[in-house]
């Protein structure tokens, strides 16, 4: 059996536009949990507003707790059920194609892998990746460039299949970065398990990639808020990991000299103090639309 989460973040239009493709597809999830961050009386009421013929449950935070959180808050419903469920992750601002599910499911089947990711595709149909490399010198990521690569160590959270078996081992996704970096800490700590990772490169999902985030607006243009959370967390990632400190020091100079170049020096301060101290990290979100419990 498999059960989709959503996490929704003021843009419940696109939720429900991914809710009605999830409908349309030749295999449907069994059961699907939509969490909206930031809930407002506007945003329930238009989720409510629609059924399906899977069954839907919601659940409404009041604050912004960001996508780790909101994504344990569905599995742990989930766990509650007391039955087996695969977890699909699935961002709310996709649309996937009709076989999208089915051949996610069969690529995991057939790999027995515990983290399974799909193709995923601009609007326009360019690829834009899916899984990725993530580089220990300077600590830094890539996307795999089609979908037939496999030289990958991470899937993107865009749609992120668990098995059962590899959450009732792994456990949750950690909620120490918000933002960004949770599939990348899950997949290490997945394969350190002794499971594998795989991409179903016939599942296909249509990701506005960005679109709540402004992640995707080139150098220089990401919002200040989500940049300053994505250097922060890939050298937090490295630390939790216990990668050389030379190298993720250096990754961590290169970007801040990058900013410097540009004339950014409020993120260089906001980056080398979330950096670190935890709390400074803790009340960097809070004091920008987050709410995180230290």
């Amino acid at each position: 059996m498999i059960c989709a989460v959503l996490v929704n973040f003021k843009q419940t239009e696109k939720t429900n536009q991914c809710l009605q493709a999830l409908e349309s597809m030749s295999v449907q999830p069994d059961w699907v949990i939509v969490v909206d961050n930031s809930s407002t009386e506007q945003s329930r009421s238009q989720l409510l507003s629609s059924q399906y013929q899977f069954k839907t449950d919601f659940i409404f935070n009041s604050e912004n707790r960001g996508f780790a959180a909101a994504c344990n808050q569905g599995i742990r419903l989930v766990q509650s059920a007391n039955a087996s469920y695969d977890i699909w992750l699935l961002n709310n601002d996709t649309i996937p194609e009709k076989d999208a599910l089915k051949e996610l499911t069969l690529k995991a089947k057939e790999t027995g892998a515990g983290v399974t990711g799909s193709a995923i595709y601009t609007p326009d149909g360019e690829f834009s990746g899916g899984a990725g490399k993530t580089h220990t010198l300077f600590a830094s990521v890539s996307r795999i460039r089609n979908p037939q690569d496999t030289d990958f160590d991470y899937i993107e959270g865009s749609s992120f299949l668990i098995s059962h078996r590899c959450l009732e081992k792994t456990g949750l996704l950690s909620e120490d970065y918000f933002l960004y970096y949770e599939e990348n800490d899950y997949c290490h700590r997945a394969v350190q398990n002794g499971f594998s990772l795989a991409v179903a490169p016939n599942s296909i999902i249509k990701h506005d990639i960005g679109s709540s985030t402004g992640s995707e607006n080139g150098k220089g243009r990401t919002p200040f808020f989500v940049d300053c959370l994505m250097v922060r967390n890939r050298i937090a990632f490295a630390k939790k990991f216990r990668w050389s400190k030379p190298g993720y020091s250096v990754g961590l100079l290169i970007s801040l000299l990058r900013r410097l170049k540009r004339g950014q020096f409020s993120r260089i301060t906001a980056i080398c103090k979330i950096t670190a101290s935890p709390k400074q990290f803790y009340r960097f979100v809070n004091e920008n639309g987050g709410w995180i419990e230290p």
